[in-house]
């Protein structure tokens, strides 16, 4: 199958959203649909899309930093954000995201750049970085539960109720965590381990 990797073109968007809708639909990497197609404004990017068959099989976004830790975990250097990766299921097994990476890596070096980080809380994302032998970076818990008394009264007295608080933690407080907060563990809200992973070139 002949597999083309290309930027991104304005064209693009709306076979890109459907796309970037039905990697949705497989993944638990995102926390909220999008409905429109993010620009970056501001920053350097990178947005490559993967074309087979005459269509968007495949879709990667980089934002790179201005400063080391703007956007990054790490903050030896500046580096790039990958905020978009993925590929349609039915386009499994033909290297389409070893060949999305090997661009993006190439354009971060054009760009000066020369690390990325992949953060991921998506559990068959994370056992594709593992087996690519990417390093571990970090991790921690991405999480919502309701809200105490204390809050709630709080923001009732502006006129605000709050459906759910989303928050985050380290591994090492999740114990903790979940002891003291209502922790909300159904579809589509339940808690995820968030894992990061770099490649330095």
């Amino acid at each position: 199958m002949d597999i083309e990797i290309r930027p991104y073109r304005t064209e693009d968007e709306a076979e890109w959203l459907r796309v970037h809708a039905v990697i949705m639909t497989i993944s638990h990497a995102w926390n909220y649909c999008i409905q429109e197609r993010p620009a970056y404004e501001g920053y350097e990017s990178t947005r490559l899309v993967a074309v087979a068959e005459g269509r968007i099989v495949g879709l990667t976004d980089t934002q790179y930093e201005h400063a080391p830790g703007e956007l990054c975990y790490l903050k030896d250097s500046r580096g790039g954000y990958v905020l978009e990766f993925g590929r349609l299921p039915e386009f499994t097994g033909h290297g389409i995201g070893q060949r999305l990476m090997d661009a993006t890596v190439e354009d971060a070096r054009a760009k000066g750049f020369h690390r990325l980080e992949y953060w991921t809380q998506d559990r068959t994302a994370q056992r594709y970085y593992r087996r690519l032998k990417m390093p571990e970076i970090g991790r921690h818990y991405r999480f919502r539960f309701k809200a105490t008394e204390a809050v709630n009264d709080l923001l009732e007295k502006d006129g605000v109720g709050v459906e759910y608080v989303y928050g985050v933690c380290l591994p090492e407080e999740w114990p903790l965590v979940k002891a003291k907060y209502d922790i909300i563990d159904r579809h589509p809200l339940e808690p995820h381990l968030c894992v990061g992973f770099e490649i330095r070139f």
